[in-house]
């Protein structure tokens, strides 16, 4: 079994060839050997961003958070990965944030629950957004099972604390950022292409004049993207670690 899904996963243009050129053997040997370089090299990447303990970041700090409790579903943050994100977020008390990739927002909602002053921003994709139609497919975009099922944002409508919650709809690649006021805290969990995370990011970075919160979701072996900009960014001088058990990545500039 392990064998047949690095052959799958390892399935690429030059596989193919092999199989035309030399046969079936030959094409599984080079489609698992494709697998292991490439897993190496996000391994590589990935260890090149150093882990830290939420104890460290909190400094001290012992934040109250609340959390919903519901079933878990595909797109919506685990509970123990909320707990680190909320727990950062209440111990840096931001009056604004920008979170990229609303969903359904459940993260939205948990994010306005637990700061009882401040104003979230976040932006998705246009309801009607469908792939056939995309004006942007130059910029590659993943999730496109999540984007045709998701309900942007019913999971913070209607409670006590949606007037706080500012919903933008747009694709970042091109949105105005500006759009989303004077922001210190972001939560980049959009598309998690190389590209789009290499965007937001800047993006962010820009917005905030260089002083901010980050924290990103999904850096993880099954998103080689994220990782792969996470560790440039990184190499560029950036502090960024990953949160011990979690794949939340993590920046604070002051």
């Amino acid at each position: 079994m392990k064998d047949a899904f690095k052959t799958v996963l390892g399935l690429n243009a030059v596989s193919l060839l092999v199989l035309l050129n030399s046969g079936l053997r030959a094409f599984l040997l080079a489609s698992k050997s494709a697998f292991t370089a490439a897993h190496v090299y996000d391994s590589k990447n990935l260890l090149s961003i150093p882990e830290v303990k939420l104890e460290t970041i909190l400094n001290g700090i012992e934040p109250v958070v609340a959390l919903s409790v519901a079933k878990n579903e595909s797109g919506r943050m685990p509970l123990d990965q909320a707990i680190s994100l909320l727990s950062v977020l209440v111990k840096e008390q931001p009056k604004e944030v920008l979170e990229i990739g609303t969903f359904n927002g459940h993260t939205t909602s948990l994010m306005a629950q637990n700061l009882e002053n401040a104003i979230i921003h976040t932006v998705d994709l246009p309801e009607d957004f469908s792939s056939e139609v995309d004006t942007l497919k130059d910029i590659p975009k993943d999730d496109f099972h999540l984007i045709s099922k998701r309900e942007v944002g019913k999971e913070y409508k209607n409670k006590r604390f949606s007037h706080r919650v500012v919903q933008h709809f747009g694709d970042s690649a091109v949105w105005d950022f500006k759009e989303a006021g004077n922001p210190t805290f972001f939560f980049i969990d959009g598309s998690h292409t190389y590209e789009y995370c290499k965007s937001d990011t800047e993006k962010c970075l820009e917005l905030c004049k260089g002083k901010g919160t980050f924290l990103w979701h999904d850096c993880d072996f099954g998103h080689p993207g994220v990782v792969k900009f996470l560790a440039e960014f990184r190499k560029g001088g950036y502090d960024v670690m990953r949160i011990q058990g979690t794949p939340l990545a993590y920046l604070s500039i002051k």
